[in-house]
């Protein structure tokens, strides 16, 4: 409705105090403080920048090869194809059994002397 004199002078007051600190700031604005805070901040923007590449690279790699240890990378016919390859090889032990196996070789017998 109507508004007391005094909230007008504190309002007066509180903007007064707020102009003195723009000039405080204002003061801290120079063109050598903002040069040495955009070098700042382009130096954490690089690192930051590195630090995500590099954090990238090596989560990456490390899926890459958890992915392929646990066999997730391949195509569902590849993994067909294994599973087939596997069974062949349990249901034929017989005849791995009776494959040729080579102990020792034919050696040539050193001349002798004498």
């Amino acid at each position: 409705m109507f508004e007391s004199g005094d909230n007008a002078n504190r309002d007066r007051i509180s903007d007064l105090e707020s102009e003195k600190n723009l000039d405080n700031i204002d003061a801290n604005l120079s063109p050598k403080n903002v040069a040495i805070r955009k070098k700042q901040l382009e130096k954490i923007f690089i690192k930051l920048i590195v630090f995500g590449l590099a954090f990238g690279t090596v989560l990456g790699i490390g899926t890459y090869f958890l992915l392929s240890k646990l066999g997730l990378g391949k195509k569902p016919y590849q993994l067909e194809q294994e599973r087939l390859e596997q069974e062949k090889i349990k249901q034929e032990p017989e005849k791995r059994a009776f494959l040729p196996v080579i102990d020792t070789f034919p050696s040539i017998p050193e001349a002798s002397e004498g």
